[in-house]
C-alpha cells in the first residue's frame, strides 16, 4: 500500500517506471485483481499472469495472481484512491477469500495452470483464514508481517504453502514432480538478506533516491527554544518531550485531549537536541521519529468521562509503590494531556483518579470529549469500545507517512515554527502521581516532595542523602537545606507518616534556611489546651507556624494542635499555600 500513500502522481509515476524497465530481470510486474475502476470494475492493471517454467521435460504452467490492500479507502485520505476500488462490489465482507472463490478462481481454472500462486497484502493470521476458506491455491505469498515459511490447510484439508519475507529474508520454495508427472509444492525455506552481498547494480540504481531520503530526514521542520530539560523519569514526572508530543496530537487531531504512553516514547528527550550552550535546536524528522517512535497511527475517538477515569484507573495498576517511598514501574501506563488530575496509588481500585477536571471544570461522567490516541491502544485489553473519527494515516498531511506519530510531530513543529519563528514548552495541563489514598495521612517523604515544590524545585548539588531513600531530588534536598536531618542513623524514614509536630518542624527549619525568624506577635502555641503534649525539640517550630499562621490550631473550637495527628493532602496543600504567602510577604 505503499505506493499509494505517496499520492496518485507518485504512484501512477511507480507504475510507469516498472512498466517501462526494460533491464533483463526487471521490473516486477505490477498484478493486482482487486485495484479496480470504480465504475467498471475492471482491473487498473493485470490481475495475473502465467508463467510457464520448464521443470525436467515438463513445462509448467504457473498462475501469479496479485491482491492488494484491500483496507486502502479505510486507511488513506479519499483524494488518494478517488476512482478506484479495492473490493468487487459483491465482495460485501470485504474478504480475501471471497475475491478469490467469488470471482478469480474460476478465470484460473480456465487458464489450465499446474500451480497456483496468490501473493496477498496480508499477514500470517488474515492468510491462515484465506487458506481454510479456499480451495485451489499451491502457494501464498505474504506481503505484510514477519517473516514465514510454512503450511497451511485449505478447505478440503489439502496443504497450502505460506511464505513471507518479511523485508527479513528472501524466500525459497522446491516444487517437484509426481511420478505422475504432477507438479507438486515442497519445502519452503527462509534465506536471510544478511546471507547475501549487497547488489552493486540495485545499490547504484538507489543511490541517489537513498541521498536524498537521507537529506530530507535531516532537514530541520521545527525550532525550539528555552529550558526543555527533564526533572525526572517521565513515567512519574510530568516531561516536556511529552507535552510536546501530545501538543501535536491535539493539533493534529483537533482533539479536547491526548491519550499516551511515555514508555512508549522511549525516552528520548527535546533537551538532548540541543548542542553545548545553544539557546535553540533546530530539529529534523529524524529526530522527531527518535522524540515520537512508533508505527500506528494517530486517531481520534470520542470517550465520556467515566471511560476517561476507569482507563486511568487501570493505567494506575502499572505503577509500584517501593518501601523507600518512590514509585517504580509504569511501563504499561498511559497520561491523559488535556486534562487535570492525580493518581493515588494507595488507593482502591476504582478511586485512584481524583480531581480530574477540564478547562477548570470537574469532569462528569456523562461527559463526552475528544481524545487523540494511538491506534493500537484501542485493542489493548479493557479500552473503551470505540470507532475512530478521524485517522492521521487518512489525513492527507500526514499519509505519505502513515500517520505515525513522527509524522504529526513534523507537522506541528513546521506550523508553529513558521507562526512564531520557534517553539517554547508549554504545559496545557498537569497531572500527578503519588504513592498514598486520596484523603490518607501523608508520609514523610510526600510532605517533603511538597514542600519541594512549594520551593521551585531547586537542583541539589548531591544525588544522594539518606541511605533508606533512592532518587529523590526532595529528600537531597530537605538534607541540604537543614529542612531534614534524618534520624540519626543515616534513615531519613519515607514511608512514615508525618506528623504535625514533625511538619511543622520542617517548615520551621527551611524558614530558618530562608533568613526567616518567628513574628514576635499573634496567636501563641501555649494557649493550646494539649500544648504540654507537644515534644520538647518541636515547640520552637510549633510557635512558629501558629502565629504564622502555616498551621493552623485544630479542634471544634480551635484549641488543640494535636501534635501526633496527621495531614492530609488536602491540608498539607493549605498549609503550604499560607506558608508561601508568609515568605512572600516577608
Amino acid at each position: 500500500m505503499g505506493e499509494f500513500r505517496l499520492g496518485p502522481e507518485a504512484r501512477d509515476d511507480f507504475f510507469a517506471a516498472l512498466g517501462e524497465a526494460s533491464e533483463d530481470g526487471a521490473p516486477v510486474r505490477v498484478l493486482s485483481g482487486n485495484y479496480l475502476d470504480e465504475d467498471t470494475q475492471s482491473p487498473e492493471e493485470d490481475a495475473y499472469e502465467i508463467f510457464t517454467v520448464e521443470l525436467g521435460r515438463r513445462a509448467v504452467r504457473i498462475g501469479v495472481l496479485g491482491l492488494g490492500a484491500m483496507e486502502a479507502p479505510e486507511a488513506l485520505p479519499d483524494s488518494f484512491v478517488e476512482g478506484a476500488r479495492f473490493a468487487h462490489r459483491d465482495n460485501t465482507s470485504g474478504s480475501y477469500s471471497w475475491e478469490w472463490t467469488g470471482y478469480w478462481q474460476e478465470r484460473l481454472e480456465k487458464e489450465d495452470c499446474d500451480l497456483v500462486v496468490v501473493v496477498c497484502h496480508a499477514g500470517q493470521d488474515e492468510l491462515a483464514r484465506f487458506a481454510a476458506e479456499t480451495t485451489g491455491i499451491d502457494l501464498l505469498v505474504g506481503g505484510h508481517g514477519e517473516a514465514a515459511a510454512e503450511t497451511l490447510q485449505n478447505a478440503d484439508g489439502e496443504p497450502v504453502s505460506l511464505v513471507s519475507g518479511g523485508g527479513t529474508s528472501l524466500t525459497r520454495t522446491t516444487i517437484t514432480l509426481s511420478p505422475k508427472g504432477e507438479a507438486v509444492v515442497g519445502e519452503s525455506t527462509l534465506l536471510p538478506l544478511s546471507d547475501y552481498e549487497p547488489d552493486d547494480r540495485l545499490n547504484k540504481a538507489l543511490s541517489a533516491a537513498q541521498s536524498a531520503a537521507s537529506d530530507r530526514m535531516q532537514a530541520a521542520v521545527g525550532t525550539l527554544s528555552g529550558d526543555w530539560s527533564e526533572e525526572g523519569s517521565p513515567l512519574y514526572v510530568q516531561s516536556a518531550t511529552v507535552d510536546l508530543v501530545a501538543e501535536a496530537m491535539l493539533w493534529a487531531a483537533d482533539a479536547d485531549a491526548a491519550l499516551l504512553s511515555p514508555a512508549a516514547l522511549g525516552g528520548a528527550s527535546a533537551a538532548s537536541r540541543f548542542s553545548g550552550e545553544d539557546d535553540t535546536a533546530a530539529l529534523s524528522l529524524r529526530d522527531c521519529a527518535a522524540l515520537a517512535p512508533g508505527d500506528s497511527p494517530v486517531v481520534l475517538v470520542e470517550l465520556t468521562g467515566a471511560e476517561l477515569r476507569q482507563w486511568l484507573d487501570r493505567s494506575a495498576e502499572a505503577y509500584q509503590a517501593e518501601p523507600d517511598g518512590s514509585i517504580s514501574g509504569g511501563e504499561g501506563a498511559d497520561v491523559l494531556y488535556g486534562m487535570d488530575y492525580t493518581l493515588y496509588l494507595g488507593a482502591s481500585e476504582g478511586q485512584r483518579v481524583d480531581s480530574l477536571a477540564f478547562e477548570g471544570a470537574l469532569v462528569d461522567d456523562g461527559q463526552t470529549f475528544r481524545v487523540a490516541v494511538s491506534a493500537d491502544r484501542l485493542s489493548a485489553p479493557d479500552f473503551p469500545a470505540c470507532t475512530p473519527l478521524w485517522s492521521a494515516a487518512r489525513d492527507s498531511r500526514f499519509a505519505a507517512q502513515s500517520g505515525i506519530p513522527a509524522a504529526v510531530l513534523a507537522g506541528y513543529l513546521s506550523e508553529q515554527t513558521h507562526l512564531l519563528g520557534m517553539l517554547s514548552p508549554q504545559r496545557s495541563s498537569t497531572w500527578s502521581l503519588y504513592t498514598g489514598s486520596v484523603n490518607g495521612p501523608l508520609n514523610r517523604l510526600e510532605f517533603v516532595t511538597m514542600l519541594y515544590e512549594m520551593a521551585g524545585k531547586p537542583k541539589p548539588g548531591a544525588s544522594a542523602a539518606f541511605i533508606d531513600v533512592s532518587s529523590s531530588d526532595a529528600a537531597v534536598w530537605a538534607a541540604e537545606t537543614g529542612v531534614v536531618s534524618g534520624n540519626g542513623t543515616g534513615k531519613f524514614l519515607p514511608t512514615q507518616t508525618v506528623t504535625r509536630e514533625q511538619a511543622a518542624v520542617m517548615l520551621y527549619n527551611y524558614a530558618k534556611f530562608l533568613g526567616l525568624k518567628t513574628p514576635s506577635s499573634g496567636p501563641s502555641a501555649t494557649a493550646l489546651l494539649d500544648c504540654g503534649e507537644i515534644a520538647v525539640w518541636a515547640r520552637p517550630a510549633v510557635e512558629f507556624c501558629i502565629r504564622t499562621g502555616a498551621l493552623s490550631a485544630a479542634g471544634l473550637r480551635g484549641d488543640l494542635f494535636l501534635p501526633r495527628g496527621t495531614l492530609t493532602r488536602g491540608e498539607a496543600n493549605r498549609c503550604l499555600a499560607a506558608f508561601a504567602d508568609y515568605i512572600e510577604a516577608n
